[in-house]
């Protein structure tokens, strides 16, 4: 049963072959549109509890509202962070969350100097999740201008005449 690999269908081994088709890919993060203060981007690397920590002190701060994004992988980190600070929140916060897909392009350097940088474009999912205060505290009553001239003619004492 002496059989070459040839014929079983295996392909001929060639290192020249493989070291022009070997790339490195590199994956550069996604630019942020607007750098707000509000607007928060999960990652799987950082610090869950620090991202925690930041959302409580933007809105203890007053912040009305606050703009968690995220994509691919961290989206079950997005979505885990803004369920707890809604259960943290007794009722204050809700949420609205909207889904989009954007497009990524990786860059492929290649092994040897001999080949040029190639780019490869591919699509992620992401996720924005808003979270906002609605507190009845936080609601404006304007004064009615009835109120005011009511109360200073109540306020008025009649005067007395004189004979």
């Amino acid at each position: 049963m002496d059989s070459h690999l040839s014929e079983r269908g295996a392909k001929p081994k060639s290192n020249r072959n493989k070291q022009q088709n070997q790339r490195i890919v590199r994956k550069p993060p996604p630019r942020a549109t607007n750098d707000k203060q509000n607007n928060i981007y999960i990652t799987s690397k950082s610090d869950f509890k620090a991202q925690q920590k930041r959302c409580e002190d933007l809105l203890n701060a007053g912040t009305k509202e606050i703009f968690l994004h995220c994509m691919g992988y961290s989206i079950t980190r997005g979505l885990t962070l803004a369920l707890r600070l809604i259960d943290n929140s007794d009722g204050a916060l809700s949420y609205a969350i909207n889904t989009s897909t954007i497009k990524l392009v990786d860059e492929l350097h290649p092994l040897c100097d001999e080949d040029d940088i190639t780019y490869r474009q591919r699509n992620n999912s992401a996720l924005h999740i808003k979270i906002f205060n609605h507190n009845l505290f936080d609601i404006v009553v304007p004064k009615l201008p009835a109120q005011s001239s009511c109360t200073e003619a109540n306020t008025k004492k009649p005067q007395k005449k004189h004979k």
